[in-house]
């Protein structure tokens, strides 16, 4: 199944509903080719501008996910028609301003917000998932498999055959080759990679034909430490108002810099493509 592709500066996402996204992952699951899906956020879009290796990557992908409300409010803005400078900055603030406070109005030409750590669940608690065999690597020491003893508590007819940190920042080509020797001698068919972007992304691109168990790949991020408990997630009411990133914020006053590429950065330059000032 392929969905129509919405265009966010140098990349895409997919025009798709968590429901219609679970269908296409089960069919994944059932192919003999394995799929790369993205799950795709404001930080991503904003580096994806001057890397275009990452672009091609996240175009590539066989299912782009919008993760992020940062990617909504694109959509929504992108959606309307162009005017002048004082009128599109108007509609600019208007849209952000609904997104945050009356998310319902926010009527972009994406469906709904799909964050990684849903999809991990929705994957996992999902019919075709029984018995699936399932491979965890990433984040910090230990966190890994503290994830897996969470989700195998959630979902005790998941089959976790591996978790681990995998790789470090500076890790060699050897020390890749043997994480790719341990996957495949588990042999997985749906391996999480929590990495971070675009290092998660890249090493999926690079690695995934030389693991032909797997059929499903999907970078997650930071989603291993809010599903092991390392940090809280937001309130249900917060994560529905798309709040999370203050959340986040509030709990780890470092990542300001994220955050402002994440918001403001992402927001003048969709605002500057639509006029047509950037340099394309």
């Amino acid at each position: 199944m392929r969905f129509e592709r919405v265009k966010i500066l140098e990349t895409v996402t997919d025009k798709t509903t968590s429901k219609e996204a679970l269908e296409n992952i089960k069919i994944f699951l059932s192919s003999s080719e394995s799929h790369h899906i993205v799950t795709l956020n404001s930080e991503m879009v904003v580096r994806a501008q001057t890397d275009r290796d990452f672009s091609k990557i996240i175009n590539d992908a066989d299912l782009v996910i919008a993760d992020g409300m940062g990617i909504l409010i694109a959509s929504s803005f992108l959606k309307k028609k162009k005017g002048q400078f004082l009128p599109d900055l108007s509609n600019l603030v208007l849209t952000i301003f609904n997104a945050i406070f009356f998310p319902k109005k926010n009527k972009g030409v994406l469906p709904e917000r799909i964050s990684g750590i849903d999809l991990i669940y929705k994957i996992c608690g999902s019919d075709f998932a029984i018995d699936r065999t399932i491979y965890l690597v990433g984040a910090e020491e230990g966190i890994a498999e503290r994830t897996g003893k969470v989700l195998k508590k959630n979902f005790p007819k998941i089959r976790i055959v591996g978790a681990e940190e995998g790789i470090r920042k500076n890790s060699t080509k050897k020390e890749n080759e043997d994480l790719i020797e341990r996957i495949n001698t588990k042999k997985p068919e749906i391996i999480f990679v929590a990495f971070g972007a675009p290092k998660q992304e890249k090493w999926i691109y690079e690695n995934l034909k030389k693991m032909p168990s797997i059929k499903v790949a999907m970078g997650v991020g930071g989603s291993f430490d809010f599903i092991s408990g390392k940090t809280k997630r937001a309130p249900q009411f917060v994560q529905q108002r798309g709040w999370e990133w203050l959340w986040r914020l509030l709990q780890e006053p470092k990542r300001i810099k994220r955050i402002h590429t994440a918001t403001w950065k992402l927001t003048w330059l969709i605002f500057w493509d639509k006029k047509g000032r950037m340099g394309k």
